[in-house]
């Protein structure tokens, strides 16, 4: 049995994250593969490692486990990749919105050869798109994720909704009428994720088109105001008008959980990993919640949840190319994908996979397919951590306030023009 060795946070960046103590000794041809660490993670790497042994005689995989922040994630990559620093990287699990600043920093090779055309079909397609920067796919998807709806649907047949809301619309007239026939001032209507982090940006995006016509080209780009300025009004809205409480300016996915998982509220935004706490035996709410698509803004749109998951990608210095690629098919092969999938609840990044047999207490699987079908990446742009950093600020005081519309957006609008010029000017458009 693999053993984990554990090391201190503060040791991290001085030693090339947590080994299996386990490993086979090294050989030339080991790959050293870099990912954050998950409850389970032991004991479903360890028959995996030893099935691609069997089937690679002459190669072996050296496991080093993150993190699971990803803030800590990034800076350690950034720090070895981009310094040398010690302990090899070949394989490395990177974010969805880190891809495109990856690759433009030269740290990546494609991947584009990795996989016949016909397997990379079977991967969703968003997941796809969020690997690949500027024609070149750089990442081959290990797990997807999307933004959710959950629903109580017991409160909401209770007064009578026969399904979760359509439009963002219907969430609002739905979470007016429950609460007045209620009468309890302790349940919120729909809580969502408002704290200045990246979970934020992915809830305003789900407010947005699924196109980037919110985006307007130009020397640098520029916000659609006209599309974006009504938006924001309703997000802020959400709040002036008590259909979301003003605590979810502080929320996170486990926070925003929390109130839903004890009854206080009638609908949640978050992602699918939720379902499975909330059908736990001493959950409040086991049995009594819908998961469903996001809202769409219009009426005969389709909603979308936000691009989430991690990518497979190589370091371009690595020195076994054809073991580290191999290690890569490895894992997005399907019978893999669907271990991943039952023992760690990574949601299948391959659409055959999600279709097949899912784990007992995986969440309803028309409603993930869907919700991967429709998933909107993020912008791909090597500066997007920057931008990210600016929309947060910015969206986190502009709902709460601290800021007027009017200037939360011209703050954003100018950030936003400030690093797509760089861009610009790289690529020469």
């Amino acid at each position: 049995m693999v053993i984990l060795r554990i090391v201190s946070l503060v040791l991290l960046f001085a030693v090339p994250g947590c080994l299996f103590s386990g490993t086979p000794p090294e050989s030339p041809n080991t790959v050293h593969y870099y990912q954050f660490s998950l409850p389970g993670f032991n004991a479903t790497f360890d028959p995996l490692i030893k099935r691609f042994h069997q089937l690679h005689p002459g190669y072996r995989v050296q496991v080093h486990q993150l993190p699971t922040g990803t803030d800590d994630q990034h800076q350690f990559y950034m720090t070895h990749l981009k310094t040398r620093g010690s302990g090899r990287i070949d394989v490395l699990a990177l974010d969805v919105i880190w891809m495109a600043e990856f690759a433009r920093a030269g740290l990546l090779s494609s991947l584009n050869e990795i996989l016949p055309e016909e397997e990379w079909n079977d991967f969703f397609a968003p997941s796809v798109q969020a690997g690949t920067f500027r024609e070149t796919r750089y990442g081959v998807p290990l797990f997807v994720d999307s933004g959710v709806m959950y629903s109580r649907k017991d409160l909401l047949q209770k007064h009578g909704f026969s399904k979760p809301p359509a439009t963002w619309g219907e969430l609002v007239t739905m979470v007016q009428t429950i609460k007045q026939a209620e009468g309890d001032d302790r349940l919120h209507g729909f809580v969502w994720q408002g704290r200045q982090y990246e979970g934020l940006v992915c809830n305003f995006m789900e407010f947005l088109p699924r196109d980037e016509s919110w985006l307007l080209p130009g020397n640098g780009k520029r916000l659609n105001r006209a599309l974006i300025e009504p938006r924001l009004r309703f997000m802020r809205r959400l709040l002036t008008d008590g259909v979301s409480p003003r605590s979810v300016l502080a929320m996170a996915e486990e926070s925003s959980r929390h109130v839903f998982q004890n009854g206080r509220a009638v609908f949640m935004r978050n992602w699918p990993y939720a379902w499975r706490l909330l059908q736990q035996p001493d959950s409040p709410v086991a049995g009594r919640v819908w998961m469903s698509p996001l809202p769409a803004v219009e009426r005969g749109e389709a909603g979308h949840g936000t691009l989430g998951g991690f990518l497979l990608g190589m370091h371009r210095d690595t020195p076994v190319p054809e073991a580290a690629q191999a290690w890569i098919a490895f894992l997005t092969r399907p019978d893999v994908q669907h271990e991943l999938w039952l023992k760690l609840g990574l949601t299948p990044a391959r659409k055959s996979v999600l279709e097949g047999a899912p784990p007992l207490d995986a969440p309803p699987v028309n409603v993930l397919f869907e919700a991967m079908e429709q998933a909107v990446p993020r912008p791909t742009m090597p500066l997007y951590m920057p931008l990210s950093q600016s929309l947060q600020a910015y969206l986190n005081g502009g709902l709460g306030e601290v800021y007027s519309m009017d200037e939360a957006i011209r703050l954003i609008d100018a950030d936003l023009q400030r690093l797509t010029r760089v861009l610009d000017d790289e690529t020469g458009t």
